[in-house]
């Protein structure tokens, strides 16, 4: 008994004189950016050396930092009494991201942040937005963003008597297209009121019930109508929507009438931060080309950088789409004559042919069986030609019904396109212009021709096909292959927003090309 008190009274003298030991005899680690005996400076330095778990920055990213700071003797730049006015207006241009086109998911910096970690977080996020200002934040082939990276700026953009929102405008390409649709958009983020409000609408020809169901809804929505409007009202409210949006004011719900519905104003201001981006990317264009825009429907000849002309255009439909390319116009052709597709032969013209045999002869279209052998389509049983097939050459002949019309426009490219003229001129008077299969057909396409066959030199040596020389070829209905002295660049582009001088310009979707890209502003999408 006495020794099992004994070992009970050591053991309690042992406890006791182990807590006392363990709580007078040792401190509380301070982390270090709340250590009062650390310098600031210093602070920055183990900062960026070792990370914080609330600086979301990788160790590339703080090596960047970290030789920036060590070349400013790891001196604060924003977080000093001093510098407040200066950390103020960049916190206020970098909360602006999107005025200048940047995402907002793109932005690490938060201002809640502990004092020295908003220090640091400042000065990667005006060096990576920077870098995206200068040359752009998507992969576009992908329609993902490119990694985030650092770019070193001049520390005279910290102190305090700079305009931080001019310092971002300022940036990107000195190509005066960027300039005017980087200022615009900055105006239009400033005075639009951006919502997401879309409506889903189906097209007639599927469910016309339904569809001018759906439309009653959205053009109540929209503020064109409201609950009471009868149907002949609806139609006509529908025709002045499509007035507004560029679109053919048929009162029909089409698809181009059903894109314009489901677009919202976000996602067209999406669109416009993504081509202001696309426009970052862009190499620098020829002193002289042609540029065509599928979405505005629209051909513009730049010569010398000068602009001399802008043709209305026709474009593919939905399901024969105009591809976007670049290559060089090499030849003028006047009266030309059309090799038609495999695929128009086998869909178009045959059904044409099994209802009316006179069809080719109508269409002043002639059919080969092999290169120089032509068959006479009389002798053929049209009839018994399986349905998706046909084993001739169609060419059609020079002409005013030629499809082709009076002038074409020749360049190499692998889809088998080209700009040429119509026999269906009226097509141009509509806005929404999406008819061909898949070739651009311009208007006016002759003073196009003369135009450029009037510029067309190298030093004093001109094109010996001079304009009246081509309006001669055309009036007399004479077929020849114009070569050109200097090729001239083509540029075939998909811009759904562009902006001149005056302001920004959205057109339609037609292609529904863009909706990959708009989920990279969503956000759930981390950057």
């Amino acid at each position: 008994m006495f020794v099992r008190a004994f070992l009970f009274l050591l053991l309690g003298f042992l406890t006791l004189t182990l807590s006392s030991c363990s709580g007078d005899g040792s401190k509380k680690k301070i982390p270090f950016l709340e250590n009062p005996n650390i310098s600031t400076s210093r602070k920055i330095a183990l900062l960026l050396q070792h990370g914080h778990p609330k600086l979301p920055l990788n160790p590339t990213e703080r090596k960047q930092l970290y030789n920036f700071y060590k070349a400013n003797s790891f001196n604060t730049f924003f977080v000093d009494s001093t510098q407040s006015t200066i950390y103020n207006r960049w916190s206020t241009t970098i909360q602006k991201a999107e005025h200048f086109g940047l995402p907002l998911n793109r932005i690490k910096f938060d201002k809640k942040s502990p004092e020295l970690i908003a220090e640091v977080m400042m000065t990667y996020q005006i060096g990576a937005s920077t870098f995206d200002l200068d040359h752009g934040f998507t992969r576009l082939d992908t329609a993902l963003f490119k990694p985030m990276h650092w770019e070193k700026f001049p520390t005279t953009w910290v102190q305090s008597g700079v305009n931080t929102d001019s310092i971002f405008l300022s940036r990107g390409p000195a190509d005066t297209s960027y300039r005017y649709f980087a200022t615009h958009l900055f105006h239009y983020r400033d005075t639009v009121q951006l919502d997401s409000i879309s409506y889903r609408v189906s097209d007639e020809k599927t469910d016309k019930t339904k569809a001018w169901n759906e439309l009653k809804i959205a053009l109540t929505g929209l503020g064109y109508i409201n609950s009471d409007t009868d149907s002949l009202s609806i139609r006509t409210a529908l025709k002045t929507y499509q007035t507004a949006q560029n679109l053919n004011a048929d009162g029909r719900i089409g698809t181009s009438t059903i894109i314009a519905l489901s677009s919202s104003k976000v996602e067209r201001f999406h669109l416009a931060m993504l081509q202001l981006d696309r426009l970052r990317q862009q190499e620098p264009l020829p002193n002289t080309f042609i540029h065509v825009n599928i979405p505005s429907f629209s051909l513009r000849f730049v010569h010398t950088d000068t602009l001399r002309a802008i043709h209305r255009v026709i474009v593919g439909k939905a399901n024969h789409q105009t591809p976007t390319l670049q290559s060089k116009l090499t030849h003028i052709v006047s009266m030309p004559y059309w090799k038609v597709p495999s695929s128009i032969a086998k869909n178009e013209i045959l059904p044409a042919l099994k209802r009316d045999a006179a069809y080719l002869q109508k269409q002043n279209m002639r059919i080969y069986k092999s290169k120089d052998q032509e068959v006479d389509p009389s002798t053929v049983n049209w009839k018994k030609i399986p349905n998706k097939t046909f084993p001739y050459q169609v060419i059609q002949d020079p002409g005013q019904k030629n499809s082709l019309g009076l002038i074409k426009f020749e360049f190499n490219n692998s889809f088998s396109v080209y700009i040429h003229d119509t026999p269906s001129r009226s097509l141009f008077n509509q806005k929404f212009r999406g008819f061909s299969h898949g070739c651009m057909r311009a208007a006016e396409p002759i003073e196009l021709g003369k135009n450029i066959l009037t510029l067309d030199k190298i030093g004093r040596k001109k094109n010996p096909v001079d304009a009246d020389s081509l309006q001669v070829l055309i009036d007399e209905e004479e077929h020849q292959k114009i070569p050109l002295q200097r090729a001239i660049p083509v540029i075939v582009t998909y811009q759904t927003v562009v902006a001149n001088r005056y302001g920004l310009f959205f057109y339609q979707d037609l292609y529904e090309k863009e909706k990959a890209y708009l989920k990279l502003f969503e956000p759930r999408n981390n950057g």
